[in-house]
């Protein structure tokens, strides 16, 4: 199963706990000690621990993946998703466990995959 670690964007309880239901490895920013931390610290973090960083900020993180990658630092990988409602909580562990199926930590080190709209509705 996936390692995930949940930045300060994507940290809610609801999340974290039916993630961990699911059979999710979970990592938050408080257990972390890199609640309130900067983007980098996030990312370096989840490198340093082997984590996939789960993000609703794709305007900040992704471009920080991006600029890692072309400087030659790597990192251990990050899924997007666009903001949810606070219902969606069963439709991004749905959709992470349909990625677990397929992927491996390893196979997403280095890559943004993006997860979509988790209320699936077109994103403007």
């Amino acid at each position: 199963m996936l390692r995930i670690y949940l930045d300060d964007c994507s940290m809610i309880r609801a999340l974290a706990e039916a993630l961990r239901k699911a059979g999710f490895e979970v990592m938050t920013p408080l257990e972390a000690g890199t609640r309130g931390a900067d983007d980098a610290t996030h990312l370096q973090r989840t490198s340093e621990h082997g984590f996939i960083l789960l993000t609703f900020d794709k305007q900040t993180m992704v471009p920080l993946a991006d600029e890692w990658v072309s400087q030659g630092l790597e990192h251990a990988g990050m899924i997007v998703c666009e903001q949810m409602p606070k219902d969606a909580v069963s439709v991004i562990v749905r959709r992470l466990k349909n990625v677990a199926k397929v992927h491996t930590n390893e196979m997403l080190r280095n890559v943004p995959l993006h997860l979509g709209a988790v209320w699936d509705k077109p994103v403007k």
